[in-house]
Parts: structure tokens; sequence; C-alpha cells
């Protein structure tokens, strides 16, 4: 019986100043997390606007990346003073890459900073700054190594999330001070933090080819530890039945 080609994985990336040279930069966890799930990764420089729909067409799923806040401008909000670094044709070309991989119905799956664009893309909106908007929060944004975890998150009974996992609690790292605001129409929750903050979402269509978003970051945890290393199998699994 003839194999199933691997399937090839699209990742976003943000852009950094190496050497007074403008660079491409991608953490190497994504890339490693891929292969190790059987997948083919690829780096998606951002590009230019006609781009996204040719990334879409060559790939069989897309991996939304960490990076960069998000541009408050994309959902109507001023910039709050404790915004960090954006990157405006990051924002544009990613937002553009979510609508091209749902139409042509490639798996995604947003990490972190992902899954906020996601939800802006589709309509939603984002906390700026958690401590500022959430004083009473916990942190969200760990001293401790990156693969470490630091705090619980509730998952949804019955979600796509809580079938890999098989578990209504797990422990996760945590990397970030933006998080999802208003949830876009399309998509649920399916996992939360003791705070409440948004930690998983999963699309309300189930002929939605969106895999999921979740906040903190499965692959700097993969190298090691079984129930991330299964998201990331589920996906490029998914992926490679949507050839």
């Amino acid at each position: 019986m003839k194999q199933p080609i691997k399937p090839v994985i699209g990742i976003t990336s943000s852009v950094v100043n190496h050497n007074n040279i403008k660079s491409v930069n991608l953490h190497e966890r994504f890339i490693s997390s891929v292969i190790q799930a059987g997948g083919i990764p690829i780096v998606i420089p951002n590009g230019t606007n006609d781009m996204p729909e040719v990334w879409t067409s060559i790939c069989d799923g897309l991996i939304l990346s960490s990076g960069e806040d998000i541009d408050p401008n994309s959902f109507q909000e001023n910039p709050d003073p404790k915004l960090q670094k954006i990157n405006v044709n990051r924002d544009e070309i990613e937002m553009a890459l979510v609508h091209h991989a749902l139409k042509q119905k490639k798996p995604i799956f947003a990490i972190c900073r992902g899954i906020t664009l996601l939800n802006v893309a589709l309509g939603g909106t984002v906390i700026q700054d958690i401590e500022t908007k959430a004083p009473h929060a916990i942190k969200h944004y760990q001293l401790a190594g990156r693969s470490e975890a630091t705090h619980d998150i509730q998952i949804e009974y019955g979600s796509r999330l809580y079938e890999l996992v098989n578990r209504s609690e797990i422990r996760v790292n945590s990397m970030h001070h933006q998080a999802i605001d208003m949830l876009a129409s399309g998509l649920k929750v399916t996992a939360v933090t003791p705070d409440g903050m948004i930690e998983a979402v999963e699309a309300i269509d189930e002929s939605s080819s969106l895999f999921m978003g979740v906040q903190w970051h499965p692959e700097e945890m993969a190298s090691d530890d079984p129930t991330m290393q299964k998201l990331f199998k589920a996906f490029v699994n998914e992926c490679t039945n949507s050839q």
C-alpha cells in the first residue's frame, strides 16, 4: 500500500534586525515539533499582499506562530501605553493567510500570537495588555524556562482539545501579555485559565478546517511532553488527510 506523502506545513515568521540586516525569524522549536510529528516545515516570510493565496496553495496546513503584538488599529482601538512592537505588514499577510486557508480547507494551528491574530482576522478583539485590563490576573509572562509549565488551564468537555489530551485540566507554559478579549463569532472557547483568560479556541462550525488555537507554547514543550506531542501529531495527521 502506498504511503501518504508527508504534508507540507507552512509556519509564519517575524522580522528581526540581525547585524543591521532585516532577517526572517522563527523559533527553531516550531520546526522541530513539525518534523517530530511527521510533517515537512517551510517558513513563510511576511512578503507582499499578493503572496498569501500562493503560500496557502503550496502548503497542506498552516501554523500561525508567535511574535509581535497585534496592531490595535486592526480591531478599531487606540494603542495602549504598554503596547509593544507591532508589525502591520505581518498582521495583514497573516489575516489574509487565515481567510485563504479556511477557503481552501487547509488546517490551521494558531499558537500564542497566532490565537489573537486568528481572533482578529475573524472579527474579534484583543486585550492589549493583561496587567492593565485585569490587574488581579495570574502571571501570564513567566520568568521560568520556556519549556516549563507554570499554570493550569481548564478544558471544555467534548472539545477537540479534551478528546486529544483526555483530561479536563493540564498545566502549560505562559509567555504572553496580550489575550483574546471579545471572541469572534465563529469561534468557541475550549479552555480558560483560573482567572478566566481564554487559552484555547475551536471553530463552532464542525466543517471548518480550523484545527485549534492555543495561547500557550506547545512547541516549547513538545520535545519531551507526550501531551503536547499529541497536538502536533493530530494537526499533522489532519493536514495529511486534507491533501
